[in-house]
């Protein structure tokens, strides 16, 4: 019960919809992301639960889609759609990707790595 309380605390929308905010604000990333709560909850928000808030927004992929096609870094993860329809996650820099059949299983793992290494960077 304690996790779902943690959850909503946190404003789901805030960071399924942080491409659109951040293109719209003035605002860093991580400013945004601090100011959702996740960093005090980090822990308890699984790729389980990002991919249950995609389900229901499922137009957020393609901005998560453009938000890193539009990353301009030599390092990082990166999330992408493959020439096979497949779609890819991977880290800049390293060969080794994860490759989804499903857009928002993907969409999700990414979402978990790149919020992470956001948080980490404080």
């Amino acid at each position: 019960m304690q996790k779902t309380a943690s959850l909503l605390s946190i404003r789901p929308k805030k960071i399924i919809f942080l491409p659109e905010t951040f293109a719209i604000a003035n605002v860093s990333v991580y400013s945004l992301l601090k100011e959702s709560g996740y960093f005090e909850i980090y822990e308890q928000v699984s790729e389980t639960d990002i991919f249950e808030m995609l389900v229901q927004y499922p137009e957020c992929i393609k901005q998560w889609l453009s938000f890193s096609e539009d990353k301009r870094s030599s390092s990082g993860w990166y999330f992408k759609q493959g020439d096979n329809g497949e779609y890819i996650v991977g880290i800049q820099g390293n060969v080794k990707t994860i490759n989804y059949l499903d857009e928002v299983e993907a969409c999700a793992a990414f979402i978990k790595r790149e919020i992470e290494d956001i948080r980490k960077i404080s």
